[in-house]
């Protein structure tokens, strides 16, 4: 078996009928584009195709980012992007070939770590797991659609327009919040292409004194980004967990802030563990990458891709 780089004229053996034969879940060529397609910061993923003779078995996308950590240091990363493995051809090692592929990629185009996203009990996080990743605590909330839920609001929710002001509002547009480590995005049109023109229609909301953008992605309302002060972000969760379960829609975040699983567990949501995985490149980064263990991290879920 042979891993390719940006093969030319394979796109049809990595498109969104293969993903969704590999996920078991419906992929649009609008989310193929988005997720492993879209240039972003100048920079156009790559995508790793797993070859047994002429068959693709396997494959990923990895997507590079900038991560800013408390002590105002900038990390390149790649961050692992629809890996899968073809129905039929789990059990033979494709993931890890894969994998190994892809850590070498990330160390040739400069990356410090390459990330991954996944709950507790993913395969996929065992796998990083035992090449020797960083586990990153993370929490994956949700809840399921009640058509016509009753209760009363803790804020209002209403429509309104993004601004240019939102992200810089946040302190989002050059770093992240301070004593905070995060994704970084160099401009505001980064933060419009991750945030806001994403594959699904979206919605953004004022809900009390925060900023909130939704996506709609199916039928469930998932919250991709959220600015909001420490005090009002139980209300602001309960708000607009209500706000789809009204609408007979689910809802979905994610979040590495430890209050928001504590809320979300109070207000009766589903809370996953979950972990962002962070894996050196190189021995030289090791050390480095395993201290990130210890810091404050606000991701959100439209940071992860």
């Amino acid at each position: 078996m042979e891993v390719l780089i940006n093969p030319r004229g394979m796109g049809a053996e990595f498109d969104a009928a293969f993903l969704t034969r590999c996920f078991s879940t419906g992929w649009t060529e609008a989310m193929c584009r988005w997720y492993l397609r879209r240039d972003f910061g100048g920079e156009r993923p790559d995508r790793l195709l797993l070859m047994d003779d002429q068959r693709a078995v396997a494959g990923g996308g990895l997507a590079y980012r900038l991560l800013r950590t408390p002590d105002n240091s900038v990390h390149r990363v790649s961050v692992v992007v629809a890996a899968c493995t073809a129905p039929g051809e789990r059990g033979r090692g494709c993931y890890a070939r894969l994998l190994q592929a892809a850590i070498a990629r990330s160390a040739s185009r400069g990356c410090t770590a390459l990330l991954g996203f996944v709950t507790a009990d993913n395969a996929t996080g065992r796998g990083l797991l035992r090449q020797g990743a960083t586990a990153i605590p993370s929490t994956y909330i949700a809840c399921a659609a009640i058509p016509g839920a009753a209760g009363a609001a803790a804020l209002r929710v209403r429509a309104t327009r993004i601004t240019d002001s939102w992200p810089e509002r946040a302190g989002a547009r050059l770093r992240c919040p301070p004593g905070e480590a995060g994704f970084q995005y160099p401009d505001l049109s980064s933060w419009r292409s991750q945030m806001v023109e994403r594959p699904h229609a979206i919605q953004p909301l004022c809900v009390g004194g925060g900023r909130a953008i939704i996506e709609l992605a199916g039928d469930t309302d998932r919250l991709q980004w959220l600015d909001a002060v420490a005090t009002e972000r139980q209300a602001l969760i309960a708000s607009l967990s209500l706000h789809a379960r009204r609408r007979g829609r689910k809802f979905f975040m994610y979040s590495t802030r430890p209050e928001d699983a504590a809320a979300a567990g109070r207000l009766g949501l589903e809370v996953r563990p979950g972990f962002m995985m962070a894996l050196a490149t190189e021995r030289r980064h090791e050390i480095l990458v395993r201290g990130w263990a210890a810091l404050p991290w606000n991701v959100q879920s439209g940071d992860r891709l």
